[in-house]
Formats: C-alpha cells, sequence, structure tokens
C-alpha cells in the first residue's frame, strides 16, 4: 500500500471519529429512589416563592408548613455540571436542596434552593442545579402544610452528567449497641474456643 493512500485512509478515519463525536448526544446518568414521610420526623419547612412568595434561596420559615413530615437523602455527584431533580408525590410535596449538611431544627443553614409544586400540583423538583464534584448534598422532600395532604409516598429522580451516588439513611445504619453486643459475643467466642483446644490439647500429652 502506498504512502498516499496510508494518508488518505487515516484521514477519512479522522474525519469520521470527528463527524461521530459531534453528532453522538452526551451520555446522562439517572438514580431514582422512593419513600414514604408518613409517620415521619416533622420541622418547620423554610418559605417557598411560589405560593408563598418567598425568596429562593428562602430566607424565612413556612408559617403554612409549621410541623410537616420530611424525607432527607444525601447524595454526592462525581461531576460537576447542571443536574435535574425531578418528583413524583402522592401529596402536595415541596422540595428543599442543602450542602454539606441539613439540620432540621435550623432549616436555613446550608439551604440551597427550594421548590414547591412543579409544574403541577403532586410533583416537585429543579431544573439545572448546578452541583459541584464531591460536594455532599441533601434532597429534602416535605409536604406544603400541616394538613393530611401533605404527606405520603413519593419517587424523587436525579438526572445529570456524572455518575450519582446516595447516601446511607440512618435507618440502614446499625445501632451501636447492636454492633458492639456483636463485638463482645465475637471475642467471648473466640475466648470459648481457644479454652476447648488448651483443654484438648493438655488431655493428649
Amino acid at each position: 500500500m502506498s504512502q498516499a493512500i496510508r494518508k488518505s485512509i487515516v484521514m477519512a478515519s479522522g474525519a469520521i471519529a470527528l463527524s461521530l463525536g459531534s453528532t453522538l448526544p452526551s451520555q446522562a446518568f439517572t438514580v431514582s429512589y422512593s419513600g414514604d414521610t408518613t409517620n415521619a420526623p416533622t420541622f418547620n419547612r423554610p418559605e417557598t416563592e411560589g405560593f408563598e412568595g418567598g425568596t429562593n434561596p428562602p430566607t424565612a420559615l413556612s408559617s403554612n408548613g409549621t410541623a410537616v413530615p420530611y424525607f432527607s437523602q444525601a447524595f454526592l455527584v462525581d461531576t460537576t455540571g447542571s443536574y435535574d431533580v425531578v418528583g413524583s408525590q402522592a401529596f402536595l410535596g415541596i422540595q428543599f436542596l442543602y450542602q454539606n449538611s441539613f439540620n432540621p431544627t435550623n432549616p436555613l443553614v446550608n439551604l440551597l434552593s427550594g421548590n414547591d409544586p412543579f409544574p403541577d400540583e403532586g410533583n416537585s423538583g429543579f431544573n439545572g442545579l448546578s452541583l459541584t464534584a464531591n460536594n455532599q448534598y441533601f434532597l429534602v422532600t416535605t409536604g406544603f402544610d400541616n394538613s393530611d395532604n401533605s404527606f405520603g409516598t413519593f419517587t424523587n429522580t436525579i438526572t445529570g452528567p456524572g455518575n450519582i451516588t446516595l447516601g446511607t439513611t440512618p435507618a440502614n445504619v446499625p445501632e451501636p449497641s447492636t454492633t458492639v453486643s456483636t463485638v463482645v459475643l465475637g471475642i467471648l467466642g473466640c475466648g470459648l474456643i481457644l479454652k476447648r483446644k488448651l483443654k484438648q490439647a493438655k488431655s493428649i500429652n
């Protein structure tokens, strides 16, 4: 094969690669999880800008949702960029996004954004959230007011340009007492086995 033909093949391959790279859509990553705020802990949620006329991020607490059940989900992303959150609730739901930590007794601290029903009642979420890689975020799902239509089941979906890792919820963390008991029982068990083996060795000798 002549050098001119080889050069033509290399140039054609490069052109095809550039063409594919410009036409193929970038990959999007999606994570979904479900929960239930029935009988969940309550807090005085922040005020929203929609029905309550507040600011975003909120700077005051709501006078409507003074004791609303909530569900907090920690998550991380590994790529800085724009992310969307779509929530579907079986109640009049609201979402809040926090960075670094979420404290229900001081819910205005670390609050990045709040959103009431979007695009309509039974749905709430965010479009175009600017998230930073490896920062800890908390997505809090709650209700509008203190009525029976402000808690129930929900599903949240987070989509964006990077991997999304959900944090472990407190319910999935072993109780300290259980962990300690397991360790103690393990030590006792090992001690009994060692003692039995020593007795057997003495009887043989």
